[in-house]
């Protein structure tokens, strides 16, 4: 039942993702770009926050700099009429995406581990590539937070008990 609810999430969160189109960040940050845009001068958001122009174009030089916080961002949206909206995104586009990468790096491990051994043993794996997809496809199918662990022990990934 939690499994069901979790993917189920994870659905919902990508279909969020999916409707909204993202934009990167302006040159000038976001604040400086739409004040500017609407031809409002420093001193209108610098008397509603009851701050200098100076401390605004401070807040804006931190925007573009990555220095600003949260907060003060949030104040100088409102200052000139807009609101901040504060979001994550996946590089990969999607939660699921997120977790079929991470299947797939864990199981490229696990096979090149297992590859190792059984070399050692004088043993091959006949398909690495299918081994690798299927085990993919179980991690990302039964994901968890094991998914996102260091399975290494000392260098060499440690495999887990058969329950």
């Amino acid at each position: 039942m939690i499994k069901r609810l979790k993917k189920l999430q994870l659905m919902n969160i990508d279909a969020c993702f999916e409707k909204i189109a993202f934009e990167s960040k302006p040159k000038l940050g976001w604040i400086k770009t739409i004040r500017e845009s609407l031809s409002m001068p420093l001193s209108f958001p610098a008397k509603k926050m009851g701050i200098s122009i100076q401390s605004v174009a401070r807040f804006e030089k931190n925007e573009v700099d990555e220095s600003i916080t949260l907060k003060s961002l949030r104040q100088l949206a409102e200052a000139i009429d807009c609101e901040l909206q504060y979001i994550i995104i996946p590089k990969q586009g999607s939660l699921q995406k997120m977790i079929e990468k991470r299947a797939y790096e864990k199981a490229s491990e696990l096979a090149l581990e297992v590859e190792k051994t059984m070399i050692l043993e004088d043993q091959k794996i006949t398909n690495t590539e299918i081994s690798v997809k299927l085990l993919a496809e179980e991690f990302a199918e039964n994901f968890g937070k094991r998914l996102w662990n260091d399975d290494r022990v000392n260098g060499a990934i440690k495999f887990p008990k058969k329950r």
